[in-house]
């Protein structure tokens, strides 16, 4: 798998036309976000697609990204791969954000923009690159819908887009793999978005997706950090020997935000039979983390359900300042000055005495 990009004329222009379309639906709604863009200087944002990179057997011949730079005039270029590499804030982190199933074109640019100034705000004098990394989320029988959650083959779903975000993984841990030296990264992964972080620290740690490793795989270790929201993944999947049992190897800190009031995932365990509980919902259970070992010291938790309640969207999170606050010290890499918070109001009291 390589990362250079080559995109031809043709597609240049039918990609800027598809970003011109998305300006103008953004400045409808009013973007409230690019407005606190303008005025955070330390804050750069890009948006990077892989919805055009191959899938399957064809991703050995090479990935095609799409770079999208915001500015904060509210306008976006497309660029390319160096430009990206050029434009970042020398030695802040880079945040990547990885939104989940269901979600179309132009929502990843409204919830990006939401969600960089929901990041910023947290830590406002601090300076963070961030990457909302999309990837091909929604179909074969899916709608692209806002509200829509499943269709009416909802297993086909869940099954063909989970296995698809999985898969994306890899083009994540290529992304992250081809940074510049000097740059730690954060990940924050929403729903499906999850399964593509996790796979991505699974295979930099020499681990295998669907039979795949990753090609030119990082000579040097680099700082990493994850933090999954609603994370649609099976609970045990991070144990060594398991499917993304190698993830915990990559990153140093690890936290899920548990949520068991999540409607959308109590049903998680139905998409087939033996299926065990989702991660957002079950969490890091004793025996879990007793197979773990040593390794359950870099997984921790955060109890957000009486902030997010039933709901499960991409919007309920990065709506909500009090949970940015709770995952500053991931996203910005800073050192905790006392404890493990286990719940929202334990991470709102640490962070208040900062």
């Amino acid at each position: 798998m390589y990362s250079r990009v080559h995109v031809g004329l043709s597609r240049q222009v039918v990609f800027s036309f598809g970003v011109a379309l998305i300006l103008i639906c953004g400045s409808a709604v009013g973007l409230t976000a690019a407005d606190a863009q303008e005025k955070s200087p330390q804050l750069n944002l890009w948006i990077i697609s892989s919805r055009q990179c191959p899938l399957g057997t064809k991703v050995i011949q090479g990935a095609t990204f799409d770079y999208l730079k915001c500015h904060r005039d509210r306008k976006m270029s497309v660029v390319d791969e160096k430009q990206f590499h050029d434009s970042l804030v020398p030695g802040a982190p880079v945040c990547m954000v990885v939104h989940g199933s269901f979600v179309n074109w132009n929502d990843v640019v409204t919830d990006g923009l939401l969600t960089a100034a929901w990041l910023r705000a947290a830590e406002p004098n601090r300076p963070l690159n961030v990457v909302v990394f999309s990837w091909k989320s929604t179909g074969p029988f899916t709608l692209a819908t806002p509200r829509l959650i499943f269709t009416a083959l909802p297993q086909i779903d869940a099954g063909v887009l989970g296995r698809r975000s999985a898969f994306a993984g890899l083009y994540l841990a290529r992304l992250i793999t081809d940074l510049p030296a000097g740059h730690s990264v954060s990940l924050f992964g929403h729903s499906h978005g999850s399964r593509t972080v996790v796979a991505g620290l699974h295979v930099l740690a020499g681990g295998q997706v669907q039979g795949y490793v990753l090609a030119d795989p990082p000579k040097q270790k680099r700082r990493m950090r994850a933090v999954l929201a609603a994370a649609a993944i099976d609970h045990h999947w991070l144990n060594p020997d398991q499917r993304y049992g190698r993830a915990l190897e990559s990153a140093e800190m690890l936290v899920n935000l548990r949520n068991h009031r999540d409607t959308v995932l109590r049903i998680y365990p139905l998409r087939h039979p033996f299926s065990n509980r989702a991660l957002a919902i079950a969490g890091f259970t004793a025996q879990d983390r007793m197979v773990m070992g040593r390794r359950s010291n870099r997984a921790s938790e955060i109890d957000v359900s009486g902030v997010v309640g039933t709901l499960h969207g991409w919007a309920a999170y990065y709506t909500r300042p009090v949970i940015s606050r709770s995952i500053a010290d991931q996203v910005h890499f800073l050192e905790k000055k006392s404890g493990t918070a286990t719940s929202i109001e334990d991470a709102t009291r640490e962070t208040s005495f900062r």
